[in-house]
């Protein structure tokens, strides 16, 4: 029995159509297909760019579907069953997620322009507006950096698609640098979210503190960290994923690490009195709080308005900065969650459990400084239940999934809030 055929005895399941273009990491979209067609948790459609087909053949993701695969606007016989008449309509009509992987440059900018010339853009263009648009790039590492590839990249992006990728490494070109799309196990966990928690959050508003802060010694010369302000960027999509609004608030960080999603609020801010004003002017809109931010914990007492000459030595007096989490916690309206993050020497270090008590917060994520710039990191989780302390070793994840479990739980005690 094909899939199609065992969809009928399931009843309506959520479709994933995906959309694979002319690049040598089409082979590993042939692994997501499969993997999503084994878990069965959704229908799955692919359809093909003319490139793509250079790559893989259309037979391969047939026999892994059970299903017709397009490969054009123009189908060599539209009065066949097995053939749609519109295939950029049919089955882009009814799609839940549209996965664009390999997204090439070319399909990045026919789509971030609205062009219809092909199947793949024009299915693009015919998506519902419920359904969740994925892509993930993978080039040459030259092109990705193309000030072109970035304005297109940041287009789709401005227009709610979630991007994956790309990675660094060995490239097919035979270089090194960034440009290898993301891997499957991604890629799957991905979707996985998408189609079981897209709506957990909705209704909600979390308010996210990301980035590190810099204090600043005189107009070039600042105190800061090595926060990469990437954990609050997979917090911030992974609740817009759910359905969340999220008022995100940033230090500075390098633009690919901003998320972008049309629910997400976007507030850049320098300091730690910036991000604590921010904070504060935001928090009544917000049901949770996450704060991820690496804040300095001392600020130059005041800071030199001129350029200093260098100088034999230097002495600087600091003073202590607020702590955002702290004032923000205590003064949360009733039903209201805050959960913070603590970067301590070790995952078991017992003052983390001092600072979940301290600071009012209903749940901690702990980690250490290996997580500074890393793509995965070690994480404890401390939370507040039935009036005790309980305590879960996560062990090393990367960080969407700690993203994603941190949300499971953040969903769960948001639905017990909203509906007791």
């Amino acid at each position: 029995m094909n899939n199609q055929a065992s969809d009928k005895k399931k009843g309506h399941q959520p479709l994933v159509l995906c959309a694979v273009c002319g690049g040598i990491a089409a082979y590993k979209v042939a692994e997501v297909v499969s993997r999503l067609v084994q878990q069965g948790q959704s229908r799955v459609r692919v359809i093909m760019s003319r490139n793509a087909c250079e790559f893989i053949a259309p037979l391969t993701f047939r026999a892994l579907t059970g299903a017709p695969v397009s490969v054009s606007l123009f189908p060599r016989h539209p009065d066949s069953a097995d053939q749609p008449a519109l295939p950029h309509i049919d089955p882009a009509g009814e799609a839940d997620i549209f996965l664009l992987a390999p997204a090439t440059a070319d399909a990045i900018a026919r789509i971030a322009r609205g062009h219809a010339g092909d199947l793949v853009s024009a299915a693009a263009l015919a998506l519902p507006s419920h359904c969740i648009r994925v892509f993930c790039p993978a080039m040459n590492s030259a092109m990705w950096s193309s000030p072109t590839v970035q304005e297109n990249v940041l287009r789709l992006e401005n227009l709610g698609w979630l991007r994956l990728g790309p990675s660094s490494g060995h490239l097919a070109c035979g270089g090194e640098g960034i440009g290898r799309m993301a891997e499957p196990e991604e890629i799957i966990a991905c979707i996985d979210s998408c189609l079981k928690k897209q709506t957990s959050l909705s209704g909600s508003t979390i308010l996210i503190c990301s980035g590190p802060t810099r204090e600043y010694l005189d107009p070039v010369r600042f105190i800061s960290n090595a926060s990469s302000g990437l954990t609050g960027k997979w917090l911030a999509l992974e609740a817009a994923i759910r359905g969340a609004r999220v008022i995100f608030i940033t230090g500075p960080v390098c633009p690919d690490n901003l998320p972008r999603h049309p629910r997400i609020a976007l507030v850049q801010v320098t300091t730690a009195a910036e991000m604590l004003k921010a904070a504060r002017t935001h928090a009544p809109q917000a049901n949770a709080y996450i704060f991820a931010a690496a804040v300095a914990d001392f600020a130059p007492a005041q800071a030199l308005p001129q350029k200093q000459p260098r100088t034999p030595g230097l002495t600087v007096r600091l003073h202590p900065t607020n702590d955002i989490s702290a004032t923000l916690s205590t003064k949360r309206q009733p039903g209201t969650l805050a959960v913070g993050f603590a970067l301590q020497d070790s995952l078991e270090d017992p003052s983390a459990e001092k600072k979940i008590r301290a600071k009012h917060l209903d749940a901690m994520v702990v980690n250490t400084a290996a997580a500074m710039e890393a793509e995965s990191a070690g994480y404890r989780f401390i939370w507040h239940e039935n009036g005790e302390l309980h305590r879960e070793d996560w062990g090393i994840l990367d960080k969407p999934s700690c993203a994603r479990r941190l949300l499971d739980w953040l969903a769960t005690k948001l639905g017990q809030n909203r509906y007791p």
